[in-house]
């Protein structure tokens, strides 16, 4: 187990550097300070640092050949505690999204301390708050960067590890098994869902559109047996009728011209495009989009995480040095699940009015 240890190691290990820079202190003036900065660019994606990530990567597949020696009943131990290191991770996007703004070029020296970095991993070189080391915007990125890349890793092992012990099971067997477990009214219900479902995607006419969002809302209760089948085949998000025209209408505004048609077809008929389409915009105010729907009933279907996995592919958005990120889903949840930190400026605001709803356009804020 020698390779999973490493990993392990690896990715919930911070060697911060101390680098002279020149930092712009505030907006609307070209005025910088030449002071000493942390610096983690090295461990990021980015840049002149791919080293890292190949790293990671074959730490990764290591890792997942030391699982393969492993019966089931250990692999499920070594699972357990690997979602106690994601749990970590967890913790840190919340106090991460607390604390970090885009609109912040500097930040107090004590804000590796505030977002528990070196509580939740092992952090090397951190100075106390006293010494002249400023925190800039970069590095808190940066820092978001890496938290990002060392979590992609880690949930590509996981998924692996599960499904190699994961019983395999046809989208048939499935019906099967919950007909056989349900009542026989409810059990139909389950064997005609996909069908409903499928009725309320934005590309087919629907002639009696509330029947079928009542339809699609449907969700029997299961048993644990019947929770884990679901969770092999997976729920997934379905927008309401004439939702997912409106909130294209809404964001295409954040996508250059060439990217609309993609954006289109997979709001409108899910199709994944070919590559992530970059949201213009904070991934703040994209992340608190998708989530203003669900909250709102007008994406259905699947749990929150269900959606967060769903945009965790398809998006990025850019940072302030303009250069497209990703958004996994680890970082997606510290955004959408958690109420810690409310977007400071949303890009919509969801009005219902009797049986109608209007997804409309927030007005800028002003400073």
């Amino acid at each position: 187990m020698q390779h999973l240890k490493e990993f392990l190691i690896r990715i919930q290990t911070f060697d911060l550097r101390v680098i002279e820079d020149d930092i712009q202190l505030e907006w609307g003036t070209n005025e910088k300070k030449h002071v000493k900065t942390y610096d983690l660019t090295y461990e990021t994606q980015y840049y002149d640092s791919f080293s890292y990530r190949s790293e990671l990567r074959v730490l990764k597949d290591m890792a997942f050949l030391d699982l393969l020696i492993l019966n089931k009943d250990l692999i499920l131990l070594q699972l357990a505690e690997l979602s106690k290191v994601r749990n970590r991770f967890k913790e840190f996007w919340t106090n991460y999204n607390q604390h970090y703004s885009e609109m912040n070029l500097v930040y107090h020296r004590s804000f590796i301390i505030s977002v528990r970095l070196e509580y939740l991993f092992i952090v090397n070189n951190l100075q106390s708050d006293s010494a002249d080391i400023e925190v800039t915007a970069k590095f808190a990125e940066d820092l978001g960067d890496s938290v990002k890349l060392r979590e992609k890793f880690l949930m590509e092992l996981i998924y692996a590890a599960e499904n190699f012990i994961k019983p395999k099971i046809t989208e048939v067997d499935f019906k099967k098994r919950m007909n056989a477990q349900l009542p026989g009214q409810e059990a139909a219900k389950v064997e005609e869902a996909p069908a409903e479902i499928e009725n309320t995607n934005e590309a087919k006419e629907v002639n009696e559109p509330a029947i079928v969002v009542q339809e699609t809302t449907y969700q029997p209760e299961l048993s644990e047996e019947q929770a884990a089948i679901a969770k092999i085949v997976g729920y997934y998000p379905t927008f309401k009728h004439g939702a997912a025209v409106q909130l294209f209408d809404l964001l295409k505004a954040y996508f250059v011209p060439e990217d609309h048609a993609a954006l289109e077809k997979l709001l409108l008929y899910d199709e994944a495009p070919t590559a992530p389409l970059v949201f213009r915009g904070f991934a703040t105010q994209l992340a608190d989009a998708f989530k203003q729907l669900y909250d709102a009933n007008l994406i259905v279907g699947c749990r929150k995480s269900d959606l967060e996995k769903w945009i965790a592919p398809k998006f990025m958005y850019l940072s302030q040095q303009s250069e497209p990120r990703e958004l996994p889903e680890g970082y997606l949840s510290g955004l959408m699940s958690e109420n810690t930190r409310p977007c400071k400026s949303p890009i919509l605001k969801i009005e219902q009015k009797e049986a109608q709803f209007f997804i409309l356009p927030t007005p800028r804020n002003k400073k």
